[in-house]
């Protein structure tokens, strides 16, 4: 069963992986596919975003 946090950062990149083919980008892997440090990664912006400071600060480049 997959948590609250683990379904928001899916739906995340989710929600930017459908923005590749609108920037002519190749596509990007299932959410299924990726290993588990890519998906941490993910739901580690969910945990700023999700934070008063993370959500007014602009993102770095390493996002």
């Amino acid at each position: 069963m997959r948590s609250s946090r683990d379904k928001a950062a899916n739906a995340l990149y989710d929600e930017r992986r459908k923005l590749l083919a609108g920037l002519m980008m190749s596509e990007a892997e299932p959410w299924e596919d990726l290993p588990e440090d890519v998906k941490e990664r993910w739901r580690s912006k969910i945990d700023r975003a999700q934070t008063p400071e993370g959500s007014n600060r602009p993102a770095t480049r390493s996002e």
